[in-house]
This record gives structure tokens, sequence and C-alpha cells, in this order.
């Protein structure tokens, strides 16, 4: 079980597209407001869920709030130094960061182009993963060719449908329908040093994630709008 924390929000200069964050609510910023009980909150919630891995995420790209990015990392890790911290994240300039504390660095890729570039990106010395939104970009990609870019993870990930109707239409247009390329790409990386998967359903939490808003509250998936 892992718990999705949401930075606080601000509008994301990236709009990708098919993003399942457009049109769901937001929420009071708490950490603003009183960031102790914000911190409190979230370390209580880690400890009382014994949550090992922890994934920075939201509605908005969690780079965009410096302060709060650097904050989390120690406030996590002081009290709870076993937990592992995933960033998940667009920004493919991170220079000056600091990820000092973060497990596993995670990009997501969009288009072709991104991901040809992933090579250059940032890395830490933990764990790097992509995360490529299948697209029809990527409808080409044969599996004698992919190359993971130095990664040690790679998650294709299949687009999932939000709350915003204007989201829901471009996925209609532009997902990728035939994913048999992709699951020989995973077959060609079983057994080896590369962990390559593929992700049928991001969305459901059953078992899998609770996720900690703004507002300091607990809620049990992306679409539920009353905390637990």
């Amino acid at each position: 079980m892992n718990l999705q924390v949401c930075v606080p929000y601000q509008k994301c200069p990236f709009n990708c597209p098919m993003c399942i964050a457009k049109g769901r609510n937001t929420y009071p910023n708490l950490y603003e407001l009183n960031y102790d009980d914000y911190m409190q909150e979230l370390t209580d919630t880690i400890k009382t869920l014994d949550i090992r891995d922890v994934v920075l995420t939201g509605a908005t790209d969690p780079t965009l709030n410096r302060k709060w990015l650097t904050y989390i990392q120690e406030e996590i890790k002081i009290p709870c130094p076993t937990v592992n911290i995933e960033l998940q994240t667009k920004n493919y300039n991170l220079k000056g960061y600091n990820l000092s504390r973060i497990d596993v660095l995670s990009y997501s890729i969009t288009d072709y182009k991104s991901y040809l570039k992933a090579w250059n990106f940032r890395k830490i010395n933990k764990t790097n993963r992509l995360v490529i939104l299948l697209t029809k970009e990527f409808d080409h990609m044969k599996a004698e060719d992919f190359n993971p870019m130095g990664y040690e993870q790679i998650t294709f990930k299949v687009l999932q449908r939000g709350a915003d109707k204007e989201v829901n239409d471009w996925i209609f247009k532009n997902e990728m329908t035939n994913f048999s390329e992709i699951y020989k790409i995973v077959d060609r990386f079983n057994g080896t040093k590369t962990s390559v998967r593929i992700d049928t359903s991001c969305q459901e939490s059953e078992n899998r994630y609770f996720v900690f808003r703004e507002d300091g509250e607990l809620y049990k998936d992306w679409s539920s709008e009353k905390p637990l």
C-alpha cells in the first residue's frame, strides 16, 4: 500500500491534454495555513497505515513548489527513515533541485520526442523510472528497437479517463489501442536488470494506495470528494 501525497494546487504550465486531474475539485491548502498541523497529519497517517512508499504527485507538477518538495522529503524521512519516496514529474530540467532524499525519480513521458531525449534527463543514484503514456505517438514503437535509455524501470501506462469531457474526448481520439508491441517489450526484458511493465489500471486504488490531499485529509482514491 502506498500513499499518494498531493502538492498544494497551483495552475500547471505543462497542460498535458490527457491529464486526468483536469475538471476535479481543488482543496484548502493546509500546508500554507498551518504547516505544523499539515506535517503532523501526514506523518501520523504514514505511521498509522504502516505506509512503505510515498508518491509525491498531484493535480500539478510537484517540482513547481520547490519549498514544499524540499520540506516534504525531510519531514517524512526524519520520523520515518525506512519509507521510500517517489517523485513523479514532467519537469525534464531538474538542475539545482534538492532530491537528496528521493528514492525513485519517475519521469512522465507524453510524446516520442521526449522519450528520445530521456537519456539526458537528470538521474539520481537510486532508482530512475520512465513512465510512458501510451498515445498514438508510440504506435510505431517496435520491441526489437526499444531502448530503456539508461533507466532501471520502465512503466508503459494505458491512458485513463477522468472527470473532464474535453480530456476524455482527446484520449478517445489519441490513445493507443493495440498493445501487442508493448507486451513484446515487456517479454523481451523479462529476467533482465531492467524492470519493464504495463499499467492498465492506474486509477484503481483498492489495496494499492490512498490519497493525502493538500487539506491534510486522507481520501480513498482520486475520484473521492470526501475524506475517509
